[in-house]
């Protein structure tokens, strides 16, 4: 996947990134009233779009054979079936890639490819707020924005690479181009937003889960900073999308203008018991990938927000793994209590037993800490660390 993760950087234009770090809009209600330019099965109508498909074409087979695809058929067919209630008449022709990456991110290509990163699928809390995102990019999808960037990407590097021509500096030629190539993906990124919404409402779910997701971006955002002790910045000025804080009033308000104009529609659904059934097999996977990157001020907010729904077994003991790896003065008495929490619940993961049971021999409670080893060795017996375990706690 080496090469295919290269090439989607540098075939970037194929692919219209949500780019969750840098996202939204000039603060406004949305319009609502956007209509698809592409038709179920659509094809490719002229020499840009056929060279960009072409691209994405040899990019997907790349990634169809990568190993940093998620191999779960369940979850690609549940999110598939997601995509189904936004877009009923045409989902068969999107393709959906889940892979493992650590960042917020989704994608879609203009030959129907979407890729999902395993560090969206970890931050979304119910089935609505998944299906913002997919919408939104759906929205680049049905709106051929791929093909527009290319285009004016095209008509403005031409301009430029004639002013360098006749002696115009190039720094100036530089940034002006690039702020003039961020407006245009701004407006872009704001319509994909306009059409996400729409998408959203009608398949059912509630306008504001997309607000949702940005409002806990930004959180999660602000909370890193200042565990980082820096200033959390938004956007910069060439950014290709709008600053966040924009993006989420816009949503906000076009979310309120909604709500109030289905006033007697049935009841919208977030879905979430059916969100959390269909992502629990991964979810200690996905929370593990994120506490690597060794972002405790993320990782707690994270753990924090998701436990708004519940706590369980496998968000306390991450959380006791953040403490443990942060190290700083009393972590290690909070990494304990949360390990000693974790192991109360029945999903509580191997590791947890494990985790605890050293915690307790290093308390002075080894008679305990035994206990909770030999639960770990009853769970996994095969553990590379078995032999370890077992010369602690002896026959």
């Amino acid at each position: 996947m080496n090469r295919a993760r290269r090439n989607l950087v540098s075939r970037g234009l194929c692919a219209c990134v949500l780019c969750g770090a840098h996202s939204l809009g000039l603060a406004k209600v949305l319009p609502s009233n956007l209509t698809p330019v592409v038709g179920p099965g659509y094809r490719p109508v002229d020499d840009d779009e056929r060279g960009l498909w072409q691209s994405c074409e040899e990019l997907e087979k790349e990634l169809s054979a990568s190993s940093l695809l998620v191999g779960d058929p369940r979850l690609t067919a549940y999110i598939t079936a997601v995509l189904a209630h936004l877009l009923p008449d045409r989902s068969a022709d999107i393709r959906v890639y889940v892979v493992h990456d650590p960042e917020f991110n989704a994608s879609m290509t203009p030959n129907g490819m979407m890729i999902v990163y395993t560090g969206l699928l970890a931050r979304m809390r119910n089935e609505a707020q998944l299906a913002a995102v997919l919408g939104h990019e759906c929205g680049h999808y049905l709106r051929r924005h791929t093909v527009q960037s290319w285009r004016n990407f095209k008509t403005k590097t031409g301009v430029a690479a004639f002013l360098s021509a006749v002696g115009v500096p190039g720094v100036a030629i530089n940034q002006t181009l690039l702020l003039s190539l961020s407006s245009y993906s701004r407006a872009l990124e704001s319509e994909a937003d306009a059409y996400g919404l729409e998408l959203l409402t009608a398949g059912g779910y509630p306008p504001r889960a997309a607000a949702e997701i940005w409002s806990q971006l930004i959180a999660e955002r602000k909370a890193s900073a200042a565990e980082r002790k820096k200033r959390y910045r938004d956007t910069s000025i060439f950014s290709t999308h709008p600053p966040n804080a924009e993006r989420l009033q816009d949503l906000s308000d076009s979310a309120a203008v909604m709500e109030r104009a289905s006033a007697g529609h049935p009841a919208y659904s977030d879905r979430r018991k059916e969100w959390l059934a269909a992502i629990a097999p991964l979810r200690p996977g996905l929370i593990e990938e994120q506490v690597k990157l060794n972002d405790p001020g993320a990782s707690l907010y994270l753990i924090n927000a998701l436990a708004q729904d519940g706590w369980d077994g496998t968000l306390l003991y991450y959380q006791g793994e953040v403490y443990r790896m942060r190290e700083e003065p009393g972590d290690a008495a909070l990494a304990a209590e949360a390990y000693a929490a974790a192991v109360k619940y029945r999903d509580a993961p191997a590791q947890a037993y494990r985790a605890y049971g050293y915690a307790q021999i290093k308390a002075g409670k080894p008679e305990e800490g035994h206990k909770a080893l030999q639960r770990y060795l009853q769970m996994s017996p095969d553990a590379p660390d078995a032999l370890m375990i077992r010369s602690i706690i002896g026959p």
